[in-house]
């Protein structure tokens, strides 16, 4: 800031500072909006881009914390009452939380500089995070494989349903019943033995047996030679199967983390026909996100569990743990009716909006819809008591910090759902409701940890001290300009207040002093040199 003194050096200084005030102003303006936003977008690009050897290839690599995987479990209250035609009667168990630990092994970069990688997953079950349940918890729940088989059945070859039930009581563990008894721990992932190929079986049973292994859903693995076990999750944990290749963001950033190609291929290979945009290969797997993000972005994440893409759109800000961020929910139409959706409508029947058919992606008829029905059309309800959909508890959504693209907290929440049919040919099924069957919902969520956060948060001081930097040299040059203004206009005043004077003392005729122009600005008036003192008188001379 220019001093008072230099400023007050007569009216050229004033003007000089005049200048120099004004110089300084445009110099914090270019500094606030065009040099250190640039200056902290190159850092933001630089940290984050997936280089070799950098802090964000570690973390690409290995994720620093785990996600956390929650799974809730439904008990069926009233089994024997449902196959007499009754509405389920759901009991909601969990949650079960589980560590999610995932690594991308054989990480290379190809010739384009995208990045390839077989992604493992390995879950750890988290008993302080899961209080008041065990994973020995036992439950009653639907004979999944069972109803997969004889919907599948009764869908593509129907006149062989009178031959399903007595191959069923030979090959499925305690014959074909509706409703069996497990432990949380054997359905989520050690698995459930159901099919038993072992013994002295009919030859129909043994030809049923040969073709399992192809017509088997992931869900169910073989055990032991001529045993199959049920799971939900099993065949996920601890596996690198399928080979992934994403953007690392060097040419632009804003490609950082987009999913290039999934299973070697940059598109599904799931749905009908190939050209249908369920097949479209969108976004990043939901645990990176590209930086500079506004509310008018929609977020896109490949959910390769579900074989989709999905999107969520701006929602609101939020804050977490002291940082901004904005939040992103998923949008209405990713389970609505037709549309987009029409490659879930086997022969044109679609679902009621709210939930979507995947099976051409579970191999069995599964439908996903988000928890306890949440969004879907009302008659979903009606089919069970015990569900209670909330906007708190079971929307899917994402809170992301802006400038890193860093994810703060989020959630995805599906829930799974079987097809149940009334089937006349199979006692077990004869009297059932035909409906979504629940079966359990899952939370796969992160909310970052201080070391993270921390990291966060470095970023909005490094923002804000050059912020105060710019403010600071902004009001030194406001300063500047208003002092030196304000001396230059008090001078001219004075100026013609002496004009005006000096014009009534004329037309008087009168004399008036003249103030000079050292009384305008005084501290430029030229000082007169004091008279030397007189000499003294000698008195004799009188």
């Amino acid at each position: 800031m220019l001093s008072a003194r230099v400023c007050g050096c007569g009216r050229r200084g004033l003007w000089w500072g005049l200048a120099a005030g004004a110089v300084v102003l445009a110099a914090a303006l270019v500094l606030r909006w065009a040099a250190f936003p640039a200056i902290l977008t190159a850092k933001i690009t630089q940290a984050v881009q997936i280089q070799d050897g950098s802090a964000a290839m570690e973390r690409f690599v290995q994720l620093p914390q785990p996600l956390l995987y929650k799974a809730y479990l439904f008990n069926v209250t009233n089994p024997d009452q449902v196959s007499l035609g009754a509405k389920p009667a759901l009991q909601e168990v969990g949650p079960y939380v589980y560590e999610e630990w995932r690594r991308r092994r054989d990480v290379t970069r190809l010739e384009d500089g995208s990045l390839s990688y077989r992604l493992e997953t390995t879950f750890r079950f988290s008993p302080e995070r899961s209080p008041g349940v065990s994973e020995d918890d036992e439950f009653t729940y639907l004979n999944v494989v069972m109803m997969g088989i004889v919907v599948q059945v009764a869908e593509d070859y129907a006149s062989m349903l009178t031959m399903v039930e007595p191959v069923l009581s030979e090959l499925l563990s305690g014959g074909a019943q509706l409703f069996l008894r497990a432990t949380a721990r054997q359905l989520l992932w050690d698995g459930v033995p159901t099919v038993d190929c072992r013994g002295n079986l009919s030859a129909v049973a043994v030809l049923a047996c040969s073709a399992l292994p192809s017509l088997l859903p992931p869900t169910v693995q073989q055990a032991q030679p001529g045993v199959y076990a049920f799971s939900f999750f099993g065949f996920k944990n601890g596996t690198a199967r399928q080979w992934w290749r994403v953007d690392p963001g060097l040419s632009d950033v804003r490609s950082l983390g987009a999913v290039l190609s999934y299973d070697n291929s940059s598109r599904l290979k799931v749905w009908t026909p190939a050209s249908s945009p369920c097949n479209d290969i969108r976004g990043t797997d939901s645990t990176i996100f590209p930086p500079f993000i506004t509310p008018n972005h929609t977020i896109h994440i490949f959910a390769h569990d579900i074989c989709r893409s999905m999107h969520a759109d701006f929602e609101r800000e939020q804050e977490v743990s002291g940082v901004r961020g904005l939040r992103f929910v998923a949008s209405r139409s990713l389970l609505r009716q037709g549309g987009r959706n029409a490659c879930t409508c086997p022969e044109g029947h679609c679902l009621p909006s709210g939930a979507i058919s995947v099976k051409e992606c579970f191999r069995a008829p599964i439908a996903v819809s988000y928890p306890h029905f949440y969004q879907a059309e009302p008659e979903y309800l009606q089919y069970a008591e015990g569900l209670s959909p909330s906007k708190e508890l079971h929307e899917t959504f994402v809170v992301i910090e802006p400038e890193s693209g860093t994810p703060l907290l989020g959630a995805k929440r599906l829930q799974f759902n079987m097809r149940a049919a009334r089937v006349p040919q199979v006692p077990a099924l004869a009297n059932l409701t035909d409906g979504l069957f629940p079966l359990l919902w899952v939370e796969e969520g992160v909310e970052l940890e201080e070391a993270e956060l921390s990291q966060v948060r470095a970023l909005f001081v490094a923002r804000a001290s050059l912020g105060g930097v710019a403010w600071a040299v902004l009001a030194g040059g406001v300063a500047a300009l208003l002092f030196c203004a304000y001396r230059l206009a008090r001078g001219r005043l004075r100026e013609r207040n002496t004009t005006l004077a000096l014009d009534k003392g004329a037309a008087a005729g009168g004399k008036l002093s003249v103030p000079t122009l050292g009384a305008a600005y005084p501290e430029s008036a030229p000082r007169r040199a004091s008279p030397p003192p007189a000499a003294p008188v000698d008195a004799t001379n009188f």
